[in-house]
């Protein structure tokens, strides 16, 4: 030990490290060995689309050479003359099968088996008496009675003209010789009938022996046997090497005969009642060759028994020893059905079907030891051949066990159509990238790639990608050849995690249908294929799909044959046969050559352009070693590939021999010059080598996949939702109910969500959402979620949504467009992420509006020909060309109509027409991404909102300062006029419920549209990235660029309209005429507003009038999703003091766009129903309402408006109803700039203003509170200048002017937010007002309380509200007055559940006076109460005289009186 650490102190640096990287990899050495990649299957030696793609074009622009290839089964020149039976008969050819069917559907089975049974006569008979005299005896029946009568006739004649009997004798004669003829026509008629009819009786009845044959086959089998039991031999000892376990040395037949006594037939049935163009015989054989009874002296002196000797070899060179296994005495019998169906062309014979009829007889003795002397049959241990027997038949027996049949399609395989093995296309798949991707194991990092297999995953993998280390959202980018037999089977893409040292784990499998491809040309581009594990999402695969099918002959209507389309590119099947003689030549010790050594074990290399494709295992000490293997590969360019074949020596590890040669000249060798063998260089030995070509037309390859993992959208999907019924109750376990509301998937991107309905099992919704859709395949997945304010949102359920459904697919010259059909209205069954029965059912309407469609341009190369084939023609035709102008490229012609049958809207600037993009109100805005440049690393993705709080696009997360994202999402335009883009930076780390984010950007859509257009007018394709500063995000900026669709044949719904949703202003100025409740005939009156009966604003109470003019500044604004269903009502109650309020009357408040215009204020006067009436000011403002989910289902405030407006339309600083919801005292001003940061950047710093549109309700009753600072909406596209926004001081405002008017403005006066600290007195009093609650935490098993307020000042209880039974939404309206010393400034507000035995605390706040009064300015608000989540309690606090009674508020407070 101490040698060995003095050695290792020895040791320089350098020394040490190797001998460390030394023990690394002997430790790397003994870990699993993995499973090393498939080698690629193409002739480039890389997946790199861009060198592919500029390979296959390098070959399409080289000349094709033509090479004489065999003729294809079934091809012929149809001659000019007619040849054969059916050309002078109107019966069709039984080979022509769709003719057969034909008349097998309108004759039935009968009829046509009896129109081609003896059939005789050419013609078909027309005459009356032919259809009662049969004559087919003895010929036409007019044939006979002119016979008869020109004989009487000619007769009289001669003796009328003086002929003798001399004369009528040789008449006679000529008579009797042509009865004579008819007669035995008519014998051997009816003697073939009757042998035809006995026959057909005979086969259907009886069985032929078939002795013939029999005699054929025991003369035929001596000489084909030995021939077959070589070629049986060659071909199972190509398979055993092929399949050799490894701790075996060989596995070869060593003896293989199968005896001397051939097959025996027993007998044949035939079966006559069968179509024209099918034979169908069942067959008796036997295989017995043990049976010596029928076998004379000679044949059993020269019997031999079928012997089958399968030698294993073990042990490794000459220590190996070999062990036979011994299979004799086979026997078996069958009775076989065999149905052979013909048609009308080489090799006539279309297909065989096979099926046992019964259970074929089989057996056999197999002896493992011992050999033929001292061998034990393993079929003497008991239960063992029974149990062969039984696995025998349990394989065969859906194979070919009646009424299963095995289908042998004779024609496929001659024209080498149905051969499985070999490739009949290639598929190119693109792999983009991947996103979402989960993990699979707890340890390590996620090192995706992904596996392609086809059918299953046990299947052999058919390409593979490389692995992308330590990230959940890969970006590939490889394009990967795919060579396929067909498209019928699906394709797997297995997205595997990497492991060192341990298996691969597997994230999940996505699927894709191939038979699909047939619908859309071979082509699926802009594929987002869910990654499922166990039913469940797992992550998402971005790829684009295109299969090119081999050229094959083309037959025409004649019957010739057009040979298939020479290409340089295609498809090569190169198989390395055998060799012979292989060796070095050595001279004996007389000189003569010795050639071979029978102690090599060869193998074979085979290399295209010096890269190792194939490798051959080896033939176990042979010299003449067949190996029967072969490889296909796509070939890009066949001028360029050069192919090489090593033959090594396994033993010694030594080269026998090597060929070499170009493709084009291996080519010439097959197919010209008909030569299969060639000479070994560099040793001896000959060699069996063979190839097929299939080309492949690869010319739209280059175009087809240079757009990337974007597809242009073909339309737009709009999804309303009316509602659902009987969803799974997912809060049952803690008492409530679930949240529902549905969001739209594609893929696993989530396009759009409803908002949620709280505490709802039935929900009704009644929302539309619009998803852009790229393909035909994009379909949809509605889910139906739980929400959750703090946890993740649970599935309650999803529902699958076709595509094609409301789409299909119009083929038209030259392209393909997407036609619309009628919309569908559904109630779907819901079902868990594992598409298992769910419960619930989920309503919805569904419709499609296809994008603008125009007709695709010739491209330049093929408009280049045209032009160049066009020149020559006229140069040709008219001599006098050389002397006209060069001819003048005419103006492009502008279609009047798209695809669709649309008219197409056009604008013209100078001699300029193009589309005129703004003259469409909606479309698909395509933004893509390039890149983001951000101050520090972050983990991001970014997100694209149009007029929405939730993302409708997220792209994939990266992480760095600098992130190249060239991705492009879609977002649809409703609205052209009022919408906007914004585009959120958000850290990862950030949950998706958080609004928080790195920076973020907007644009006006009309701006964008309009640069568009600029830049088409102007022709700066190249330059339209733009590059814009992050708000928020200082340094931050992002690169994006926009391309804007039309869609056509839609309809905006007005209810949808942006312009219906907004905020509405409303100033109460007057009431008149009211009715009298007081004994003095006066009222005390105060307004009550009410949105959907729930209310949001209530005035000051005016004491003893009837006609009150609200000059207390009483205004609020209130946000409306759709004010074309939206009911504002106004009540006017009579104050009490003691009792109820009285209702005065009440009246409905319209504001549709009938009654006010956009912002353009105006003055009401409205009826009350009791009397009266009240005149309000009214403002609408279109902003998009954010309706901020939260726990308890409120609405944020009203986020931004669309179009400029007065700022200054009701003066600046009003209050917003019910603002400052978990902000303490937040409220937002300053005129019409509504908004805060949140999500989507759309401004939800507002905060509750009512619970609208919910089952639950809030009854809000908010008066004014000093405002807060707000950060104002960047309304710049360009966003640069409101980088660094100012953030504005609050505001205060003070009322002047006529009462009568109905909106005046105001002047703005500023002070600080944070007020001076107030020095409070021993002996002053504080008047407080508990004027309601909201969101109490429920306490009761109802899920209710009976809430009350307990006061403390100090350590003394000054007052403590009554109590309310059942509600959540307390209304107290109790006031106080108490004294206060300076060391007791502390308010303790205590909410508490009222109980019989034991009051329960829900909440408390503790409000420091100091900090939030100041004498003449006191506080109103929300205070959020403690524990959060627990409600808010609100109040009015002011330090007062004892006799003082209500307070008025400079900064727009009302007054309230006290009760």
């Amino acid at each position: 030990m101490e040698k060995v650490t003095k050695q290792s102190e020895e040791l320089t640096p350098e020394q040490k490290m190797a001998q460390a990287k030394e023990k690394a990899s002997v430790v790397l050495e003994s870990l699993p060995k993995k499973d090393e990649a498939p080698t690629l299957t193409n002739d480039q030696g890389t997946n790199d689309a861009t060198t592919l793609a500029a390979a296959i074009s390098a070959a399409n622009d080289k000349p094709t050479k033509e090479i004489p290839r065999q003729n294809t089964p079934g091809s012929f020149t149809k001659k000019e003359n007619p040849f054969g039976w059916n050309a002078y008969s109107s019966l069709p050819n039984p080979g022509e099968e769709a003719k057969i069917s034909e008349l097998n559907d309108k004759l039935g089975l009968d009829s046509l088996i009896n129109m081609y049974k003896g059939q005789r006569s050419t013609g078909e008979q027309h005459d009356l008496l032919a259809q009662f005299l049969n004559e087919a005896y003895y010929g036409e029946w007019y044939h006979n009675s002119a016979v008869m009568l020109f004989t009487v006739v000619f007769t009289w004649l001669l003796t009328r003209f003086g002929g003798g009997l001399m004369a009528c004798l040789v008449v006679g004669a000529f008579l009797a010789t042509y009865y004579q003829t008819s007669i035995r026509r008519l014998r051997r008629n009816i003697r073939d009938d009757i042998q035809r009819e006995l026959a057909i009786n005979r086969l259907e009845t009886e069985e032929e022996t078939a002795g013939w044959i029999n005699h054929f086959m025991s003369r035929f089998w001596m000489i084909y046997e030995p021939v077959l039991s070589a070629q049986i031999v060659g071909i199972a000892d190509s398979i055993l090497i092929e399949n050799t376990p490894s701790f075996l040395d060989s596995i070869r037949l060593s003896e293989f005969t199968l005896g001397t006594k051939a097959p025996f037939i027993e007998g044949i049935k035939t079966l006559t009642r069968t179509e024209p163009n099918v034979v169908c015989m069942d067959w008796k054989f036997s295989f017995v060759p043990n049976d010596i009874l029928d076998l004379s002296a000679r044949d059993l002196q020269s019997k031999v028994n079928p012997k089958i000797i399968l030698t294993i070899r073990v042990g490794k060179g000459m220590i190996g020893a070999g062990m036979p296994i011994l299979l004799e005495d086979i026997t078996f019998k069958g009775h076989l059905r065999l149905k052979f169906k013909m048609f009308n062309e080489f090799p006539h014979i279309k297909t065989v079907e096979a099926s046992f009829l019964e259970k074929p007889y089989f057996d056999y003795s197999l002896k493992p030891v011992g050999g033929e002397t001292f061998g034990f049959d393993i079929n003497n241990i008991p239960g063992l051949q029974s149990f062969v027997q039984e696995q025998v038949h349990a394989t065969l027996g859906p194979m070919m066990y009646a009424p299963n049949v095995f289908t042998l399609d004779v024609a496929g395989m001659m024209s080498g159509a149905t051969d499985l093995d070999s490739a009949n296309g290639v598929l190119i798949v693109k792999i983009h990238s991947a996103s979402g991707l989960k993990d699979v194991d707890l340890f390590g990092s996620v090192d995706p790639y992904v596996v392609i297999r086809s059918t299953n995953s046990s299947n052999p993998e058919l390409a593979r990608t490389k692995h992308i280390e330590d990230n959940n959202n890969p970006r590939f980018d490889e394009t990967l050849f795919i060579l396929l037999n067909n498209i019928n089977n699906p394709l797997l893409f297995e997205v595997m995690d990497r492991n060192v040292g341990r298996s691969d784990g597997t994230i999940g499998v996505a699927n894709f249908d191939l038979k699909s491809l047939q619908e859309s040309d071979n082509m699926a581009h802009g594929l987002s294929l869910p990654v499922l594990r166990k039913g469940k999402t797992a992550g998402e695969l971005k790829c684009d799909l295109q299969y090119f099918p081999c050229n094959i002959p083309d037959k025409e209507e004649d019957g010739t044959i057009i040979p298939a389309q020479e290409s340089n590119s295609g498809v090569l099947r190169f198989t390395v046969h055998e060799c012979k003689e292989l060796g070095s030549q050595k001279k004996g010790g007389i000189g003569i050559p010795i050639v071979g050594n029978s102690e090599i074990s060869p193998y074979a290399v085979v290399k295209m352009n010096g890269v190792e494709k194939l490798r051959t295992k080896p033939f176990k000490r042979s010299i003449n070693p067949r190996w029967d293997k072969g490889i296909e590969i796509f070939v890009t360019d066949k001028t360029q590939l050069k192919l090489n074949v090593d033959i090594m020596n396994s033993s010694e590890n030594n080269i026998l021999g090597r060929w070499n040669m170009t493709l084009e000249e291996f080519e010439e060798h097959i197919f010209i010059q008909g030569q299969d063998w060639w000479n070994l260089q560099g040793g001896a030995g000959k060699i069996h080598m063979s190839m097929q070509w299939k080309p492949i037309t690869m010319t739209a390859f280059a175009d087809s996949f240079a757009k990337g993992g974007y597809s242009a959208p073909i339309g737009v999907v709009r999804v309303k939702f009316l509602g659902a019924n009987d969803l799974k109750n997912v809060e049952a376990m803690t008492g409530g109910k679930s949240d529902p509301y549905v969001r739209i998937k594609s893929s696993v991107q989530s396009r759009g969500q409803t908002e949620y309905i709280e505490d709802n099992l039935d929900p009704e919704w009644n929302q539309a959402l619009y998803v852009p859709v790229h393909s035909i395949r994009e379909d949809l997945i509605f889910e139906v979620m739980d929400y959750n304010e703090i946890s993740k949102d649970k599935s309650l359920g999803i529902c699958d949504f076709v595509l094609k459904d409301v789409a299909k697919q119009v083929k038209t010259d030259d392209q393909v467009i997407y036609e619309a059909l009628a919309p569908v209205s559904r109630t779907a069954e819901l079902t868990n992420l594992e598409r298992k029965k769910g419960r619930g059912t989920l309503r919805y309407e569904a419709s499609f509006h296809p994008t603008l469609a125009l007709a695709k341009e010739v491209d330049d190369k093929t408009k280049k020909k045209e032009e160049e084939v066009s020149a020559n023609d006229h140069e040709e035709s008219n001599s006098q060309a050389s002397s006209e102008p060069e001819l003048i490229e005419k103006p492009k012609e502008w279609p009047e109509k798209d695809l669709h049958g649309e008219v197409i809207k056009y604008s013209t600037t100078g001699d300029k027409k193009q589309i005129d993009l703004m003259a469409y109100e909606s479309g698909v805005l395509s933004v893509k991404i390039h890149s983001v440049q951000l101050p520090e690393s972050y983990k991001t993705k970014v997100e694209l909102l149009l007029d929405s709080n939730d993302p409708q696009y997220q792209s994939m997360e990266q992480k760095g300062s600098y992130l190249e994202v060239d991705e492009t999402g879609t977002v649809f335009v409703k609205e052209m006029d009022f919408s906007k883009l914004n585009i959120n930076i958000k850290n990862v780390r950030d949950g998706e419920k958080d609004d928080k984010s790195i920076g973020r950007c907007s644009f006006d859509v009309n701006s964008v549209v309009r640069r568009i257009l600029d830049r088409e007018q102007n022709d700066t394709q190249d330059d339209n990235i733009e590059e814009v500063k992050l708000l928020e995000c200082p340094g931050g900026k992002i690169r994006v660029s926009f391309e804007f669709v039309p869609v056509v044949q839609f309809k905006l719904d007005p209810s949808e309209s942006l312009e219906n949703q907004g905020t509405l202003t409303v100033n109460v100025i007057k009431a008149s005429n009211l009715t009298a409740a007081d004994r003095g005939g006066t009222s005390d009156p105060f307004i009550r507003f009410y949105l959907d009966e729930q209310r949001v604003f209530k005035t000051e109470t005016y004491k003893k009038t009837l006609n009150p003019v609200f000059n207390k500044d009483e205004k609020f604004s209130v946000p409306i999703v759709d004010r074309t269903v939206a009911n504002l009502v106004a009540r006017v109650f009579d104050w009490d003091q003691i009792g109820k309020d009285t209702c005065l009357g009440e009246c409905r408040i319209p504001f549709t766009g009938a009654d006010v215009e956009t912002f353009q204020s105006v003055n009401k006067e409205i009826p009350l129903t009791e009397g009266g009436s009240i005149t309000l000011g009214l403002l609408w403002r279109p902003e998009l309402v954010a309706r901020k989910r939260t726990n308890t289902s409120l609405f944020s405030a009203t986020t931004r408006v669309f179009t400029s407006a007065p700022g200054n339309a009701f003066g600046a600083g009003k209050d917003v109803v019910g603002a400052g919801f978990g902000a303490g005292t937040k409220v937002l001003g300053a005129g019409t700039k509504v908004l805060g940061s949140g999500v989507s950047a759309i401004g939800s710093g507002f905060g509750r203003i009512g619970k609208i549109g919910k089952k639950s309700s809030s009854s809000i009753d908010t008066e004014s509170a000093p405002p807060v600072p707000v950060i104002p909406l960047d309304r710049n596209p360009s966003t640069e200048a409101t980088e660094n926004a100012p953030v504005p001081v609050p505001t205060t405002s003070t009322k002047q002017g006529d009462q009568n008017s109905a909106l005046s403005s105001s002047s703005d006066s500023t002070q600080q937010l944070s007020r001076s600290m107030t020095t409070i007195e021993d002996g002053s009093m504080v008047n407080v007002v508990i004027l309601e609650a909201r969101n109490l935490k429920a306490m009761d098993r109802g899920n209710t309380s009976d809430p009350y307020c307990r006061v403390r000042i100090g350590n003394k209880v000054v007052h403590k509200t009554r109590h309310i039974k059942k509600t959540l939404q307390p209304d107290w309206n109790e006031s106080f007055t108490a004294k206060i010393n300076a060391s007791k400034g502390v308010i303790d507000f205590k909410v508490k559940d009222h109980n019989t035995i034991t009051d329960v605390d829900i909440g408390d706040h503790q409000f420091d006076l100091a900090q939030h009064v100041q004498v003449g300015q006191p506080f109103d608000g929300w205070l959020p109460l403690s524990p959060p989540g627990t409600g808010e309690i609100h109040v009015k606090v002011s330090l007062t005289d004892s006799d003082s009674v209500s307070v008025a508020s400079k900064s727009g407070n009302k007054l309230f009186g006290m009760r």
